[in-house]
């Protein structure tokens, strides 16, 4: 089947991505002026009918879920429409890093920086769980490092307002390494679920492990609901005390143990001292101490002439219960185990009581050779949980590079081991490029391809991949497919090349110079020498203007972006005051809009969207100070009071 040159109003570009639900264009929308990346939904061959229902409903959801949320750190949803029986999101393109790269004991990044990347990750968060969107799937492969400095939250595709079910088709929805126990559970979610997955992925980027760990899914599953990790200090001396404990906090099983917000976290993580009593201690590094039981990421010891004399044993026995009876006063039953740990004081084991709910079990998949990506129904898992009930056949699909194998199974199969014995085949390989763009090679052949991007491949043979972007160093390496399954190169910029930062007094700028994204307001842009056109874009407000800049060779320069003018918005429906209102292309607020919030002056296109599906589109020239519209939804047209 050929490939669309041209979907609604978008000119098509090239594929950036494929998957198990479709295909992932970069596109243009030339009534806006403006690339953006088409995202679409595709059932699978041989698929049920009331799977391809869910799988439908489930990209609506994560455009409407997303769609509502206008925030910096979060990925943002233009247009949601059909065409030609196919469903299409149009959404920010944006070009950068998956956080996974930066998990491994390798590539660890400073604690100052993992703790500014959480923060903004938490940030999109509270903002999200304030409009009642739960993500469901934090994880490294869903957050995207942006020009090396901001961090991009992606995929809400498995968001849905708080309190919805988790499971369907007797399936649950999510990455088992990264879900909260009540996720696993399949109970009701709220944004402390959030704030857990966010803990594992902390975990990770500080220690370069996974907190819960396993050779099945099923122990990790337990491990999730009924264990504790090692602390992340054991693993990594380097990570600070504060983020230990706050780590340590947001994985607690119970969420009511959890900070109770996103926003908390994001706290705890920035500003220490404001935290709960034991994390105000953090900067305190108790000394060294003999005993093989010291744990150095736990309470500071007892001032030694607080200490009971060793002979008198009972003093020294009672004089424990009493800071234990403080520490419980003072901090609960987690400051009461910090100090017992400490003190070297063991506890004996809990036993969990036997659960009396249903819960999804995970086939145990194996496969030679080990360490192979799982897809189930041809969407990516980290496990294949089933309820044991369902009694529909799925398609487990193991692929680990070049090589692959699948196989049918049922709910009932969660009680068997299956054995995928993986063979050569066609696969897609990952390429991409800090900065992107580069023009990718294969062989000396150009494959018409830019990072990031999926080369095709056929087999198992090695392959030389070579990276061309001007201005850059040029970039070669050879692969074996069956060791190495992505390229993630980062490009030198030549010498020559000069620097700019544009610099703007409130919220963030996104630098165009065309249709390419620069970066955005704030960050170090490395640009050739000569003159620039450069295209700025407040998307809060709807703000675009255009500036000249000349970058020198081998010279900084900066920008300084005076603020947009804006005006006050009034407009409302008619005969119903409800609907929804698109500016220039993307979702702007509900109605009314009571002039809480500025746009910029200029002439824009609106949208509005009534309950029921009626829309009035408009021109409207915005200027400076209170202006009003009415949307008639009976005649599709705007009225001026």
């Amino acid at each position: 089947m050929d490939e669309p040159v041209q979907v609604g109003r978008y000119q098509v570009q090239r594929i950036v991505g494929k998957g198990a639900m479709g295909v992932v264009y970069l596109a243009y929308d030339p009534q806006i002026g403006r690339q953006v990346a088409l995202k679409t939904i595709r059932p699978s061959e041989g698929a049920r009918p009331e799977e391809i229902a869910e799988s439908r409903a489930r990209f609506l959801r994560e455009a409407q879920a997303a769609g509502k949320l206008l925030h910096p750190n979060i990925v943002t949803i233009f247009d949601v429409f059909e065409d030609k029986g196919t469903l299409y999101i149009a959404m920010e393109f944006v070009e950068g890093v998956l956080l996974d790269a930066y998990c491994t004991k390798r590539n660890l990044l400073p604690p100052d920086r993992v703790v500014n990347l959480a923060g903004q990750g938490l940030s999109a968060l509270d903002y999200a769980h304030r409009a009642r969107i739960i993500h469901r799937d934090i994880k490294p492969g869903n957050l995207m490092v942006v020009d090396g400095q901001s961090l991009k939250v992606m995929d809400f595709g498995l968001a849905r307002d708080s309190g919805a079910s988790l499971t369907h088709s007797g399936a649950v929805i999510g990455t088992p390494h990264y879900m909260s126990p009540e996720q696993v559970a399949g109970k009701p979610l709220d944004g402390r679920s959030d704030v857990f997955s966010m803990g594992v992925v902390l975990y990770e980027l500080a220690t370069g492990e996974r907190p819960f760990q396993g050779d099945s899914i099923s122990t990790v599953i337990y491990r999730v609901l009924h264990e504790s990790p090692p602390n992340p200090r054991e693993l990594n001396p380097k990570v600070p005390l504060h983020l230990s404990l706050a780590i340590e906090k947001a994985l607690a099983k119970r969420p009511d143990d959890r900070y109770p917000t996103a926003a908390a976290f994001r706290r705890a993580l920035l500003h220490p001292e404001e935290a709960d009593p034991l994390q105000a201690w953090s900067h305190i590094e108790p000394p060294p101490r003999t005993s093989p039981m010291a744990d150095t990421a736990f309470l500071p010891p007892v001032p030694e002439s607080m200490r009971p004399k060793k002979r008198h044993s009972l003093s020294r026995k009672y004089g424990r219960f009493a800071i234990l009876a403080l520490l419980v006063a003072a901090g609960g039953w987690l400051a009461v185990t910090r100090y017992m740990r400490y003190e070297g004081i063991k506890l004996a084991p809990i036993t969990p009581p036997p659960s009396q709910e249903v819960l999804p079990k995970a086939l145990d998949v194996v496969t030679t050779p080990p360490g192979a990506s799982l897809f189930l129904d041809g969407t990516a898992v980290a496990a294949v949980t089933l309820l044991p009930s369902d009694t529909a056949t799925h398609t487990v699909e193991a692929r680990l590079g070049c090589l692959g194998a699948s196989a049918k199974v049922t709910g009932a199969s969660t009680r068997d081991r299956l054995h995928l014995v993986l063979k050569p085949g066609p696969f897609l390989f990952p390429v991409t490029s800090d900065p992107p763009g580069a023009k990718v090679l294969v062989d000396g052949s150009d494959t018409d391809l830019v990072t990031p991007a999926k080369v095709p491949r056929d087999g198992c043979e090695p392959f030389k991949v070579a990276l061309d972007l001007p201005a850059h160093d040029p970039y070669e390496v050879l692969i074996d497919p069956q060791k190495e399954f992505k390229v993630q190169a980062v490009l030198t910029a030549l010498a020559d090349h000069g620097t700019l930062k544009v610099l703007y007094p409130s919220g963030i700028l996104q630098v165009y110079e065309g249709e390419r994204l620069l970066g955005a307001s704030g960050a170090v842009l490395s640009l050739p020498p000569g003159e620039h056109v450069l295209r700025l874009v407040d998307p809060a407000i709807r703000g675009v203007r255009e500036e000249r800049v000349k970058v020198q060779p081998r010279e900084s320069e900066s920008l300084k972006a005076p603020p947009f003018q804006t005006g006050q918005v009034f407009l409302y429906g008619k005969p119903g005051n409800e609907g929804k209102v698109m500016v220039d292309g993307s979702y702007f607020d509900d109605l009314p809009l009571n002039g809480t919030r500025p746009m910029a002056v200029g002439a824009h296109q609106f949208v509005v969207v009534s309950p029921k599906g009626t829309k009035v589109a408009f021109s409207w020239t915005i200027k400076h100070g209170p202006q009003t519209r009415v949307a008639d939804f009976s005649t599709d047209r705007v009225e001026t009071p």
